[in-house]
């Protein structure tokens, strides 16, 4: 069975009711909705440690990190001198021989931060689903402050929140070095790549592939959310956005479905091409919805700040 990851971002092909109103009517009573004081807990130093493993994804391959790696290799003249004077021999041989890439975290462990920013999701999302007239798709939405145990999908229980400070990619390849006329002797070299995502939040679906040109949509369990980003905004605005992606999921993917079956594609790009297609129709209309309902969500729950930098993030998000 082939299996073609595919990150549906976003979604589309449904209208709610309740947002074709331009404007939300604001409180200015003091109702606990008011959460300027995260916008400070954001202007505080970006943590890049301590580093705990969200999810393990052994034999994963990341095209690009292994040509950087091959790329570092070939100019590690020194390296691949060592190796050929420990190997006996010019005739210098490789294979890859495992890779793996792991999703790290770093938990948010100060308290207030941790308590205010999930207060500030459970409210946001509670108020975006009473305008959207629409139930709740989350089974929890927590701060995580340690390594999570195995993901279980549980099917009918939803998708749980998982709420931290930043998130890293780790990736790791493991190359076996031998020399052609012996070999018995081999040296293994491990590289390995860690970068943090700038991601501030993320839900996918993996098309399965199955035999007779069958498709199958596969939901992670979870969507993560950080709590840091360069425009403070952003970390307001992506529980409000990866909502409406969870929401609207169904619908693309039926769209693609409908679409696969339509064409009978008969090579991977073909099915990449369609899925493409309705990626920048989800794009533009969860772009749309955030551009039309995050000036009211921000003066509901901003009271006592200004919006600064609102504009640049929906630019963002149209680009």
């Amino acid at each position: 069975m082939r299996y073609l990851g595919i990150v549906l971002l976003l979604a589309a092909s449904c209208i709610f009711p309740g947002v074709s109103s331009p404007c939300f009517a604001s409180t200015s009573d003091d109702d606990g909705t008011d959460f300027s004081r995260l916008l400070d807990y954001i202007a505080q130093e970006d943590l890049q440690d301590p580093l705990v493993l969200f999810q393990d994804q052994e034999g994963e391959f990341d095209r690009t990190l292994n040509r950087e790696n091959i790329a570092y290799l070939n100019q590690n003249h020194q390296l691949l001198e060592n190796i050929k004077t420990r190997l006996k021999g010019n005739n210098l041989h490789w294979k890859l021989a495992a890779s793996s890439k792991r999703r790290l975290i770093v938990p948010e462990q100060r308290q207030a931060y941790a308590d205010l920013f999930q207060r500030y999701c459970r409210e946001v999302i509670a108020y975006l689903l009473d305008r959207l007239q629409s139930s709740s798709p989350y089974a929890d939405i927590v701060t995580l402050h340690k390594p999570l145990p195995a993901l279980k999908v549980d099917a009918g229980k939803g998708v749980k929140a998982y709420l931290v400070h930043n998130v890293a990619d780790e990736y790791v390849e493991e190359y076996e070095f031998f020399n052609q006329d012996d070999d018995q002797t081999k040296i293994r070299i491990k590289l390995s790549n860690r970068v943090f995502t700038g991601i501030i939040g993320s839900y996918s679906s993996d098309l399965v592939i199955g035999e007779n040109n069958s498709f199958e949509f596969v939901h992670e369990p979870f969507t993560i959310w950080q709590n840091s980003a360069q425009n403070p905004l952003n970390v307001f605005i992506v529980p409000v956005e990866e909502t409406l992606h969870i929401l609207l999921r169904g619908s693309t993917e039926s769209a693609i479905r409908a679409e696969l079956k339509r064409v009978k594609p008969r090579k991977l790009n073909e099915v990449e091409d369609v899925v493409h297609d309705w990626m920048a129709v989800e794009e533009s209309i969860v772009g749309g919805l955030v551009a039309r309902l995050m000036p009211d969500i921000l003066a509901r729950f901003l009271r006592d700040a200004k919006a600064e930098g609102l504009e640049e993030a929906l630019a963002e998000r149209d680009e």
